[in-house]
């Protein structure tokens, strides 16, 4: 989709994700990295979510990069993105998101691989 068709809704749900995330991008960069093809953006109502296709020596992941809705709406429209990965190749999906989203995903055939830690090396909290 395009990011044209993104609400103020959808726009501050992406901006929130990005904080909790640890501020590593900014909503431009996301657009940028949509309109470019390195990203996808998928819409569906309220929801959006946003992907990466990354290709490693073993495999292609579908990543789930952002998302903003309710669970269930993000859980409705990740299982469409799933069935496009499929269709571009894509053999696994991943996902870092906060600890709360575990139990749920859980029940959606996710499963826990690792955790992801960081350290401030640059002195801020």
């Amino acid at each position: 989709m395009s990011p044209d068709q993104l609400t103020q809704k959808h726009l501050d749900g992406l901006e929130a994700a990005l904080a909790q995330g640890g501020d590593t991008h900014r909503l431009q960069d996301v657009l940028s990295a949509v309109y470019q093809g390195t990203a996808q953006l998928w819409i569906d109502g309220p929801c959006v979510v946003v992907t990466e296709v990354n290709d490693t020596p073993r495999e292609r992941e579908l990543h789930f990069w952002l998302a903003a809705g309710t669970l269930d709406e993000v859980i409705h429209l990740s299982n469409k993105v799933m069935k496009w990965g499929r269709e571009q190749g894509c053999t696994v999906a991943s996902l870092c998101g906060r600890r709360g989203w575990a139990k749920t995903l859980r029940r959606e055939g996710w499963n826990h691989q690792m955790i992801v830690m960081e350290q401030r090396l640059d002195g801020q909290a």
